[in-house]
């Protein structure tokens, strides 16, 4: 282990090479976990809404406006995640799956 802590230190390039890769899995960590969070409330707010409402389907801007998360971001999102799906009909609706 020393002798790899020993190269890492004494070799510039190879040093930015293991901080750049530390910083990427960081970045990459966060950006999911952001995901995760972000879908897990559109989730719960499509859920409630079926729950207490006659809405089948919400529009993109009634989910970011509840939600506050940009429309785009809603958008990619709803798109990406399993239980929801798009209206067919109008594209920027969408509800849960069966």
């Amino acid at each position: 282990m020393n002798v790899f802590f020993e190269f890492v230190t004494n070799n510039a390039l190879i040093s930015t090479l293991v901080a750049a890769v530390i910083v990427a899995v960081v970045v990459r960590f966060s950006n999911a976990s952001r995901d995760h969070k972000d879908s897990e409330a559109i989730y719960n707010f499509l859920a409630a809404s079926k729950a207490q409402s006659n809405f089948a389907f919400r529009s993109t801007e009634a989910i970011a406006s509840h939600t506050k998360i940009h429309e785009e971001r809603v958008a990619i999102l709803c798109a990406r995640h399993p239980k929801i799906r798009r209206n067919e009909k109008e594209r920027q609706s969408w509800t849960l799956t069966q």
